[in-house]
């Protein structure tokens, strides 16, 4: 049977998913921080993406972001995270399809922030099309930088 993969506005069944999710990743999980879903539900700026097959549906990942314009004409991802089994498969590329075509209609950019000490991060996002423009040192971590990362839309 084929596996379908739908990307809908989150819910608060989601949540315990999700949570589990940001536990098994970068950079909550060298941070030891978690990600306060229910702010994003109630604004609409979460979505999670559930994979269906063989009866089953569950939660593959989620995206959080606000695409109005918030800085410099730009949208901003403020989360991504896959289910540690199931990367590598395409999710995180249709999560930020998702959002880029979703941020688009309202912005001409879309910035992120990604930890110095989370390379896949950074080797995901610049395949995805996106360019370091910054350094923010210490924001989140004494020891540790974010990186801005940007991408023109349209």
């Amino acid at each position: 049977m084929r596996t379908a993969l739908t990307i809908i506005p989150m819910k608060r069944s989601h949540i315990r998913a999700c949570d589990a999710i940001v536990a098994a990743s970068e950079p909550w999980k060298t941070l030891q921080e978690k990600v306060d879903f229910k702010k994003y539900i109630t604004c609409g700026q979460a979505y999670a993406c559930t994979r269906s097959g063989s009866g089953t549906i569950e939660v593959a990942g989620f995206i959080i972001f606000t695409a109005e314009p918030v800085f410099a004409r730009g949208g901003y991802l403020r989360a991504i995270g896959v289910a540690a089994s199931l990367r590598g498969q395409g999710i995180g590329s249709k999560l930020m399809a998702f959002a880029e075509k979703m941020v688009s209609r309202q912005a001409t950019c879309l910035y992120l922030c990604v930890s110095s000490f989370n390379r896949k991060g950074q080797a995901f996002y610049r395949k995805r099309g996106y360019t370091r423009v910054g350094k923010l040192p210490g924001l989140t971590s004494p020891d540790s930088s974010e990186y801005i990362y940007w991408k023109r839309l349209k």
